[in-house]
């Protein structure tokens, strides 16, 4: 089942991020084996640079509490459907206070609302996405 957020119903604020690029894959992948050995994924499904350089694609990079980027959202956009979808996040748990999954949420719904979007779409049903204002069942 597809859940998510209809952004008229949310207020959130844009946490400091930077949108990252083709370059910036290397990174990425860094990012993303710490998070799947971290979360010990049976699996783990890699990332494709052909997915960063989809026109339609956005990937933000979100800083940890020493300014080093530690996270990042793979987000596709859909724009003639009004709609984003949160495709992938990884962080490294290098400070894990941060709460970085929670807050990167959060700040993409902010993001996707001032840019005139009106759903983002999640994934499956978790906890954390039920508790996030405008949480919808597609």
């Amino acid at each position: 089942m597809e859940y998510r957020i209809d952004l008229s119903k949310t207020n959130y604020k844009e946490l400091d991020y930077v949108l990252l690029d083709y370059k910036n894959f290397p990174l990425l992948e860094r990012i993303y084996n710490v998070y799947a050995e971290y979360k010990n994924f049976q699996s783990n499904f890699p990332l494709f640079p052909e997915e960063i350089l989809n026109p339609y694609t956005e990937i933000l990079g979100y800083y940890d509490t020493d300014r080093n980027i530690s996270a990042f959202s793979l987000i596709y956009l859909y724009p003639s459907r009004h709609s984003a979808r949160a495709e992938q996040f990884a962080w490294t748990y290098s400070n894990p206070r941060d709460k970085l999954g929670y807050k990167s949420l959060r700040s993409e719904c902010a993001r996707y609302k001032r840019l005139g979007y009106r759903y983002l779409y999640v994934g499956e049903w978790s906890k954390y996405k039920a508790e996030l204002q405008g949480f919808e069942k597609a």
